[in-house]
């Protein structure tokens, strides 16, 4: 359609009508509505100039929904963009959904918990690219979201805010990249599943600058260095107050060459002034007071070097020395580390398909020799009797983290099987496993377990699975976060830990026997607790969803079915039991 000389505009969507019912703590209501999607797409003047897209979606049932129908959700995306191709374009966007359905992660947990979520998002961005001048590239977002776990009280909501700046510029051999980041956040905490003095509220922000040079050196060569300089502060409110702010400076130099084809070798050198640098944002973000005294009280310097030859095309050998000085607490800590690691990979006979690789890594400090280090590598890929066949084993003793006093030990597993049954079946299977702080000093402890199957026979479908998984956590707006195995120790209070088990199995499986008519079910299960030292917190969930859909022409029957059972408490908690069902028609148009 056009509007005067120079606005285009194509729209087109589904328009349909709905018959829904529900079952809710014995409960039972029954509506019916009309249900819509719509794609609004145009231009002024010209695409380059103004382009924009509007997806608006009115009581609208997530089909592909891991909860498939248990909300009906309504709300719009759209982005416009400004000046496309020339040397000041820009774009804003806009996304709002109300009443949709997400998860409360739970580590090792498919389903989660189901949770009714709201969001709504603004971001404006604009570049400057003039040619033999710095880029500049400015956006700013605006976030907000609210959470309640369903058949719970309280709810769990964010703000954030974020500008960020970026700018390239090349001069004699330079690439030069500078960035500017500000984030504030505001969250409040929901009381499912945290135990304490409610509300609890957090405001943090933090500024954030990095500087990257790089330069081409001879011998096939490169260097590159790099500063960046975080301050952050937060402002934590529940049965006490707590204020604490911080700042870290950081510098990464690096120069690596490749004199021949078999032969590489790189120096590196980095200082870190204070252990914030390094604590990922999650946890930054959490809402869990730090012990930032520790961070500031810290120092490191580390020199390095590393050499790579190729021996042969199956083999091949690398060598590494360093040396790190430390503070930490008071302390001071030096230590030179000696490493080597060869790599083989097997071409020939039954082992085709075998590499490995395997390192030691031997550290000297000051007082005496804390003894040998161990990396190891295990790989296989291989058709075998018709069945495709591959592995992983990886496993590391006594590796160093952040800190010199700070090791840790981990191991990891994959294995899986496919084969092609006839032209149009397949199986397969598939084992995983992860295994980390196994070492006294490691500070925490994490694993996860997974076994999956598989079968397709044209279109249709069946896959089972099964999982387990126990660790550390925090609490975050989102759900429980696993606690970075390489954080360093002091940085979070003990007490703010929170233990976490979960297991949990399901299965699914789709087909589509009639020519239009798709069909898909699954059912999941899980069930664990947290733990902290006030109280023990239970979870059980049971999932049911099954979709069906029907297409004649631009005709559309959709129906689904959805059951979500889950209680969160101590154990005998009576559980939230909640049904919906639905059947409804639809047509697609294209209105113009």
């Amino acid at each position: 359609m056009d509007v005067g000389d120079y606005l285009h505009m194509n729209l087109n969507g589904n328009v349909g009508v709905n018959y829904a019912g529900g079952m809710n703590q014995g409960q039972s209501d029954h509506a019916m509505g009309f249900a819509g999607n719509g794609q609004l797409t145009g231009n002024y003047y010209s695409p380059n100039l103004l382009n924009f897209t509007v997806d608006p979606f009115y009581n609208r049932t997530q089909s592909d929904s891991t909860f498939g129908s248990l909300t009906n959700t309504t709300g719009v995306t759209s982005s416009v963009n400004l000046f496309n191709g020339t040397r000041f374009p820009g774009m804003v966007s806009y996304n709002k959904l109300y009443n949709g359905t997400s998860a409360f992660n739970v580590p090792g947990s498919d389903l989660g918990l189901a949770q009714h979520t709201n969001t709504q998002n603004f971001g404006i961005g604009w570049s400057a690219l003039i040619p033999d001048w710095p880029s500049l590239t400015a956006s700013y977002f605006i976030g907000n979201s609210t959470n309640d776990i369903l058949g719970e009280s309280g709810q769990d909501a964010e703000a954030d805010r974020t500008l960020t700046l970026l700018s390239t510029y090349k001069v004699d051999g330079f690439n030069l990249t500078g960035q500017f980041l500000h984030r504030t956040m505001h969250a409040n905490f929901g009381e499912a599943l945290q135990v304490g003095e409610f509300p609890v509220t957090t405001d943090s922000s933090s500024n954030s600058y990095s500087v990257t040079g790089q330069h081409a050196l001879p011998f096939t060569g490169n260097f590159a260095v790099t500063y960046n300089h975080l301050g952050y502060g937060y402002n934590y409110r529940d049965s006490y107050n707590a204020e604490n702010s911080g700042s870290t400076n950081t510098v990464n130099a690096n120069a690596a060459f490749h004199p021949t084809m078999k032969l590489s070798n790189s120096y590196y050198v980095n200082f870190n002034d204070n252990l914030l640098g390094v604590i990922p944002q999650p946890v930054l973000s959490s809402g869990t007071p730090l012990n930032l005294g520790a961070a500031e009280s810290f120092k490191s310097v580390l020199v390095g070097s590393n050499v790579f030859y190729q021996v042969l095309n199956s083999l091949g050998i690398s060598a590494e020395v360093n040396h790190q000085d430390q503070m930490f607490l008071g302390q001071t800590y030096s230590a030179t580390q000696f490493g080597a690691s060869a790599n083989f990979t097997f071409g020939r006979s039954l082992l085709k398909g075998l590499s490995f690789s395997f390192g030691a890594v031997d550290t000297a400090q000051q007082e005496h020799n804390t003894g040998l280090g161990f990396v190891g590598n295990l790989n296989y890929s291989r058709k075998l009797l018709g069945w495709d066949v591959s592995g992983n084993f990886s496993y590391a003793q006594n590796v160093q983290t952040v800190m010199l006093v700070y090791t840790t030990s981990s191991y990891s597993y994959l294995a899986s099987l496919r084969r092609r049954i006839t032209e149009r079946a397949y199986y397969m299977a598939g084992y995983s496993g992860s295994h980390s702080g196994l070492s006294a000093n490691s500070g925490t402890t994490s694993s996860a377990d997974r076994i999956w199957t598989g079968l397709i026979y044209r279109g249709n479908s069946f896959n089972a699975y099964y999982n387990k998984s126990d660790g550390l956590a925090i609490f975050t707006p989102s759900g429980l976060v696993p606690i970075p195995t390489n954080l360093p120790p002091g940085i979070l209070p003990g007490d703010e830990f929170t233990s976490y088990n979960s297991k949990g199995w399901g299965m699914s499986a789709g087909t589509s026997l009639v020519r239009r008519l798709t069909l898909s079910a699954a059912f999941g299960k899980s069930n664990g607790s947290t733990s902290d030292p006030l109280q023990s917190i239970y979870t059980n969930n049971t999932l049911i969803n099954v979709v069906a859909q029907y297409r004649i022409r631009k005709i559309f029957m959709n129906g689904g079915y959805t059951r979500v059972k889950q209680s969160v408490g101590t154990p005998g908690a009576p559980p939230l039991d909640v049904t919906t069902y639905y059947i409804g028609f639809s047509r697609w148009f294209n209105f113009f």
